[in-house]
């Protein structure tokens, strides 16, 4: 398995699209951090103690994640799909005992991408929040933590979903497109339309507003604000959506012919 880890390793710091897309998140962490949580503190009077930091959590941090999720995911099927689309998949499983060992070691090595991704660009945000806004007091940086702790979480997620994905479709442009169409677009559209439907209930189970709903529940929100889902669920459900795509593409590549 060692072995395997190492190749599928090689395979990916070979190419250039694994620190390619970890550039996007990275800028606009470093970006959102740098300006964020000043912007907040001009704006501070009148909205009481501890606004800034909650709006630099909110905004600056949560917005290179969210960057972070969809790149992760991104990645995840781009490193499934490829060997389909360059019709190398049929050597490698040739040469390895039992394409499960190959799948797992994809997967890990996926996982951990997705991990770094997400590392890089919290300590990208943090760290330019405390340069150019002065750090967070005690009681606000342990929501953070907290915040960034989840974004982990979340990240490695994502990176699976996307493995799933690119394993179920075989297809790195088809799954690549269904990831940047459904986040920001699609779930959206959905979203709309159960809730047009009476069924709004539903679209709090969609994994994009699940990712959101584990993020955000797990902090202090002030009394007026009702999460739709909260922790255990939220969480749950992303791991149910993850479960689904990774068992669903692992079935399909281990019980079809792939020539």
């Amino acid at each position: 398995m060692t072995a395997l880890l190492t190749a599928e390793f090689r395979k990916v710091v070979s190419l250039r699209y694994w620190w390619i897309l970890g550039l996007a998140p990275l800028l606009v962490g470093l970006f959102c951090g740098a300006l964020t949580l000043p912007v907040a503190r001009r704006l501070e009077f009148g909205f009481g103690d501890g606004f800034a930091e909650a709006v630099a959590a909110a905004v600056g941090i949560s917005l290179a994640l969210s960057l972070v999720f969809l790149f992760a995911a991104v990645f995840g099927a781009v490193e499934t799909s490829s060997e389909f689309t360059h019709r190398t998949i049929v050597t490698t499983f040739l040469t390895t005992r039992g394409r499960d060992r190959v799948l797992a070691a994809k997967f890990a090595i996926v996982a951990a991408i997705g991990l770094l991704y997400c590392i890089v660009a919290e300590v990208a945000a943090a760290a330019t929040l405390v340069l150019f806004g002065g750090g967070f007091d005690g009681a606000d940086l342990g929501s953070v933590a907290k915040v960034l702790a989840i974004g982990l979480f979340c990240a490695l997620m994502w990176s699976l979903i996307g493995a799933g994905l690119g394993l179920l479709t075989r297809s790195t442009a088809g799954s690549v497109l269904a990831i940047c169409a459904w986040v920001p677009f699609g779930e959206s559209v959905v979203s709309l339309v159960l809730h047009g439907l009476g069924l709004g209930a539903l679209a709090s189970y969609l994994p994009a507003q699940a990712t959101w709903y584990t993020l955000f529940s797990s902090v202090s929100m002030p009394d007026d604000v009702v999460l739709e889902m909260t922790w255990p669920q939220a969480p749950l459900v992303l791991v149910f959506w993850t479960v689904l795509l990774c068992g669903l593409g692992w079935w399909r590549t281990r019980s079809r012919d792939i020539t």
